[in-house]
């Protein structure tokens, strides 16, 4: 079965103080990139056909240790970028929560464009045409890891489970943390959801990638 691994990138220093969204210059910090060297090191010995990252550098930069490690090189891709916030973009979170739109964001969200921006419904369809497109072009026991945001990562996974938009920000996607998207009898299956690096052997074990049963215990 062919199986997509959706990473989100690593910690930088304004996670939670800005909405960064498309600006450039924001990269991974220690902690980030720490982040990064695990998950490459957890993913030694995984057959891995392709690596696709969101061009953002502290999507790619959580990408590169991985790259190096495996000899496979990243294919940018600029369905996985992050959702363009336009006229919000950069600014601090204290400032963006006194606007009335911050209420609709967090109640009705499908309802959502941002000002000179994406709305959440063409983020959602960006992704997820992406991440078919990519399973698409794949063989049957491929494994491929795409490297991407949270938002777009929630909103692909609330689509693949068949969650009503509305509900996307339940989910929680964690810095560095992988998600699994694999495909059965031509239906996505999911899960682990939000899995953190230091236990991806369980993961990779469910895609079949370690060369064992995914029926063995």
């Amino acid at each position: 079965m062919p199986a997509l691994i959706l990473a989100r990138h690593g910690e930088t220093d304004v996670i939670g103080k800005r909405l960064t969204g498309r600006i450039t210059g924001i990269h991974l910090n220690a902690n980030g990139r720490n982040q990064a060297n695990r998950l490459a090191k957890a993913l030694e010995g995984v057959k891995i056909g392709a690596i696709f990252s969101s061009p953002l550098e502290r999507a790619m930069e959580t990408a590169r240790p991985l790259s190096e490690s495996c000899g496979i090189p990243i294919s940018p891709h600029s369905g996985l970028t992050e959702i363009n916030f336009g006229a919000w973009q950069g600014k601090q979170y204290k400032q963006l929560q006194k606007l009335k739109l911050w209420e609709v964001i967090h109640s009705i969200p499908s309802k959502v464009t941002f000002p000179a921006g994406e709305s959440f419904i063409e983020a959602q369809q960006r992704m997820v045409a992406s991440l078919d497109e990519i399973l698409s072009a794949m063989g049957e026991n491929d494994l491929a890891i795409c490297f991407s945001h949270c938002d777009p990562i929630r909103l692909a996974v609330a689509y693949y489970l068949n969650m009503g938009l509305d509900d996307f920000q339940r989910l929680s996607i964690e810095p560095a943390s992988l998600s699994l998207i694999s495909v059965r009898d031509g239906k996505p299956h999911l899960g682990p959801i939000n899995f953190t690096p230091w236990d991806i052997r369980a993961l990779v074990h469910l895609t079949g990638a370690d060369g064992r049963s995914t029926d063995e215990e």
